[in-house]
């Protein structure tokens, strides 16, 4: 399955190889939505990808990344995860952890 993401130019410096990404900046950059679009990418392309996600604190599942990585499953199509309330199967029976803190 081939996944049509449209990633904006200031993220493309994170599209390279790297074994650990992150970003930082004001609310409202992308940022959480380009990550969580780049996951379900590279979970699907490379079978069990271990991933966790990381954001600042938030009170509920509801808020988290998790909620956010879950719309973006939905969003793109993406097959081959399984969702529990507490975490994210990836696809080759990988977990993706969703760390609230």
């Amino acid at each position: 399955m081939i996944l049509d993401i449209q990633t904006a130019r200031i993220f493309h410096p994170l599209l390279k190889p790297a074994r650990y990404k992150g970003a930082w900046g004001g609310r409202g950059s992308g940022k959480s939505h380009f990550f969580g679009e780049m996951i379900c990418e590279e979970c699907m392309a490379v079978k069990s990808t271990r991933a966790v996600c990381i954001r600042e604190v938030q009170r509920t599942l509801a808020q988290s990344s998790k909620h956010l990585v879950e719309s973006k499953i939905r969003d793109l199509g993406a097959s081959g995860f399984k969702i529990f309330h507490d975490r994210i199967e990836t696809p080759g029976d990988a977990l993706g952890h969703t760390c609230l803190a």
